[in-house]
């Protein structure tokens, strides 16, 4: 399906509101990851397989505090939204090392939000602001400047992929 830039301020949007919903119906932080991917067709094959894997990834370290989870296919791309029942500053914690560690963990951003829908930055943990990808700048400037072509930032996304595939599964993409 091809999207409009409008049709992903208009999903950021409904997603915010849905999160406020499952904030006040849980009362519990909440977690959310999207992929990093440029443009407006952010929901294809290989954002799909990313964070179904991260799915898998983050389930897996954070099972015994799921307490809903959802995962939608939005203008903005594949999203996975968790229901976490942990303290919201130790879940941002232990995101920010999947962010920071995991090839597919720097394809993607892990937003988290305490009960008030505040989201904890790495600012208010005391690590430094997010490095791009693929210079050493902060991933802000890089897209505040557009320092890289949507090409460029494509084709890392889909390398880490390809190197997670191969040296996890065994699988050439």
């Amino acid at each position: 399906m091809k999207y409009s830039e409008e049709d992903i301020l208009i999903d950021k949007e409904k997603r915010m509101r849905f999160q406020q919903g499952l904030i006040n119906k849980f009362n519990m932080p909440l977690m959310v990851i999207r992929v990093n991917y440029p443009g407006v067709n952010r929901s294809n094959d290989i954002t799909k397989n990313i964070m179904q894997n991260m799915d898998e990834i983050i389930s897996d370290i954070f099972s015994c505090f799921i307490h809903f989870k959802v995962f939608r296919i939005t203008a903005e791309g594949p999203i996975l939204t968790i229901v976490i029942n942990r303290n919201a500053k130790e879940t941002k914690k232990t995101t920010i090392e999947i962010e920071d560690k995991h090839i597919l963990g720097r394809c993607v951003e892990i937003d988290v939000y305490d009960k008030d829908m505040k989201k904890i930055s790495r600012m208010d943990l005391g690590y430094p602001q997010k490095k791009c990808f693929l210079c050493d700048n902060s991933w802000e400037k890089c897209i505040k400047d557009t320092l890289h072509t949507k090409n460029e930032i494509v084709q890392y996304i889909l390398g880490c992929y390809r190197e997670y595939m191969e040296s996890f599964y065994g699988k050439k993409i």
